[in-house]
């Protein structure tokens, strides 16, 4: 009833600026705005400011496609925004319970110039693989061109009319440019502005924009070049007010530019951006009271979890036998999974969701600690990069790809394969920083000895 929606409101009013004391009040006393911080921010925004938009647009019937899935379940309402409640509990658990068990995440003194050569290697290999496996997969649709009038059937799962593709799982591999292109950029606001640093940054981008034009994906292009603005602004270390004070003009901005993009590509464009972003934020609340209404996939008992590295393999071994959760949020949702029926979409689900169907709402407690664990040992990582710049643009990249985004797209096998490149990008890291180490250790040792 009416009464619902405006308690619904309030409850949203107060998430929202209670998810921002927290952040403030955090991030001033470590006087770092962390990858902890900024998911919060996002579940803020989210769970509290979205929800408020989705709401009153939806109830004044301006969000037709999802209203069915909103409108009916006034009595829940209260419910999703307790649950928001619970997963910051867990969240704030899950980032202070390892604090005995890491080590202290350090600020590090910027090398030496000369000691960028492993990371300038790296970079150049990510760049050179992604050119070639690029070639390779895209060889079936006929070469580097001629995949571009593949992407939209691809993007949509509608293989009919697609040519078969025996390479077909190579596709992420391209994402390797960004990761490249990233590395090159952090180098040079780092003080490293060498020929070859410059012309892989310049070689990395321009295969990096074909890459994403030719997924199609929206966010995907709009967090690309935010990661390199974002890298800027955190490699000048700004305290952590006026850094959120800019994260939320560049939130705005974010929105505005995604609904620019929309109506640029002509993708799902609406008659407002009131009217769009009630839309596009809608399915994280339409999937928990699909899910919590349906009620038959509420106890998955972390299955997804425990099955998550097997996205790091090619769909086709695992998905005979297993059906990812957005896959069955898809359904419930859809009437049929993403690739069937004509459903040409999937619906993610966000770490509400998520937690909800792996233990109900206990669930969403544990999916929050899981959670803040992964950003707590990703920002040890993060404090073990040695150049400033590179450390920075890094950061800005985990920040929006993993802390924000990652609570909008939770499902562990979208975390992993739209992650996929830059696991394989630190693998190359580590293999070649630790092949430098080994070819060092010789060296000094005998120095050591001679007079």
């Amino acid at each position: 009833g009416c009464g619902m929606v405006e308690l619904s409101v309030m409850l949203g009013m107060s998430f929202a600026l209670f998810c921002l004391l927290l952040v403030l009040a955090h991030s001033v006393r470590v006087r770092q705005v962390t990858l902890l911080d900024w998911s919060l921010l996002g579940i803020g925004g989210m769970y509290g400011l979205g929800w408020i938009i989705v709401l009153l647009v939806t109830q004044n019937g301006g969000n037709p496609t999802w209203q069915d899935w909103i409108n009916p379940f006034s009595d829940i309402y209260v419910i999703h925004t307790i649950a928001a409640f619970l997963l910051v509990a867990g969240m704030m658990t899950g980032w202070y319970l390892p604090c005995r068990l890491l080590p202290r995440t350090r600020k590090v003194v910027s090398q030496r110039y000369s000691e960028a050569g492993p990371w300038v290697t790296a970079f150049w290999i990510m760049l050179l693989l992604a050119v070639v496996i690029q070639g390779l997969y895209s060889r079936a649709y006929g070469g580097y061109l001629g995949v571009l009038d593949y992407s939209a059937p691809i993007r949509s799962a509608l293989y009919e009319n697609v040519p078969h593709n025996p390479w077909s799982f190579l596709r992420p591999f391209g994402g390797l440019a960004m990761i490249a292109a990233y590395g090159f950029f952090g180098l040079s606001i780092s003080g490293r502005r060498t020929a070859g640093v410059l012309l892989g940054l310049s070689l990395s981008f321009l295969f990096s924009v074909y890459i994403l034009y030719s997924w199609l994906g929206r966010v995907g292009f709009v967090v690309f070049l935010l990661t390199f603005i974002l890298g800027v602004v955190l490699s000048r270390r700004p305290g952590p007010l006026r850094l959120i004070a800019w994260a939320g003009l560049a939130f705005v901005g974010l929105l505005m530019s995604v609904y620019a993009i929309s109506l640029w590509l002509d993708l799902k464009a609406a008659d407002s951006l009131i009217e769009f972003l009630a839309r596009e934020l809608s399915f994280p609340f339409a999937s928990f009271f699909a899910q919590f209404e349906h009620g038959e996939h509420l106890y998955r008992g972390f299955v997804d979890f425990v099955l998550a590295p097997v996205f790091l393999l090619p769909s086709s071994w695992w998905s005979a036998w297993y059906e990812p959760v957005d896959q069955i949020n898809t359904a419930i949702i859809m009437g049929a999974p993403k690739g069937e029926a004509g459903v040409t979409g999937s619906i993610p689900v966000d770490l509400l969701t998520l937690g909800l169907m792996q233990a109900h709402v206990l669930g969403v407690f544990l999916v929050g600690l899981i959670f803040a664990l992964l950003l707590r040992i990703l920002q040890v990582f993060l404090s073990a990069i040695p150049m400033q710049g590179l450390r920075a643009v890094f950061e800005a990249h985990l920040a929006l790809k993993v802390a924000i985004l990652g609570t909008f797209y939770a499902q562990p096998n979208l975390v992993i394969s739209d992650n996929f490149a830059l696991i394989v990008g630190s693998v190359i890291i580590a293999t070649i920083l630790s092949l430098k180490r080994m070819t060092l250790k010789p060296r000094t040792s005998l120095s050591g000895g001679t007079p």
